[in-house]
């Protein structure tokens, strides 16, 4: 049986997860970083933790905002809340598109080609003498 995960879909599978749940990309993030011997894949992941941080460090400041403005006399009738509301609903369509343009960079990304130098399954069949 052929390995479904491959690269392809283990980097897509982790810009999923940093998209729904912080704690989901945690996991599998962690998993793969430590299970996982390719590098490109392990800086990958980092990457997506970044992102995935920053999106969570401006949703927290927003939040905050929100909080603190709340404990005055009619803010959510003020331009402050409008402002936050904007920011808020901003901050949700740019996390949209930053990880959708992740994912389908990825899904159009071609895959690595077998290095040439080395011979394929195929050749030394061919040749059994040459080794």
């Amino acid at each position: 049986m052929n390995n479904i995960w491959t690269k392809k879909w283990k980097t897509i599978l982790l810009w999923f997860c940093g998209y729904s749940n912080f704690l989901a990309l945690a996991l599998v993030g962690g998993y793969m970083v430590v299970k996982n011997e390719d590098e490109d894949l392990q800086k990958t992941t980092k990457n997506i933790f970044f992102v995935t941080l920053i999106f969570t460090a401006i949703t927290a400041l927003l939040s905050i905002f929100n909080y603190l403005c709340g404990f005055s006399d009619n803010y959510y009738s003020s331009s402050a809340y409008e402002f936050y509301s904007t920011c808020n609903s901003l901050v949700s369509i740019a996390k949209i598109i930053v990880y959708a343009v992740f994912i389908i960079l990825e899904l159009v990304k071609k895959e690595d080609a077998p290095n040439e130098n080395v011979p394929t399954i195929a050749q030394q069949e061919n040749n059994p003498d040459e080794e």
